[in-house]
């Protein structure tokens, strides 16, 4: 998030979904004009227990997401 919100934009969407036993988090900055997020970013997703994770630039702004197990009961 941290990422999306420093492209400076008036509004940051973020978007959860559960995915099984797996929970997505997306986050769009709104501002289509920046490159693709450092690359500090997605090795800290990793450390932080994502098992998938990825970001790219869209029409829509940059787009970070991460893909977490969820822990049981």
């Amino acid at each position: 998030m941290r990422t999306a919100v420093a492209d400076g934009g008036r509004s940051v969407s973020v978007h959860l979904a559960d995915q099984g036993q797996q929970a997505l988090i997306v986050a769009l900055s709104h501002q289509p004009a920046h490159a693709v997020a450092t690359t500090g970013l997605l090795p800290e997703l990793a450390r932080l227990g994502a098992v998938s994770c990825g970001t790219d630039t869209t029409e829509g702004g940059r787009r970070v997401r991460a893909m977490f197990a969820l822990q049981g009961p």
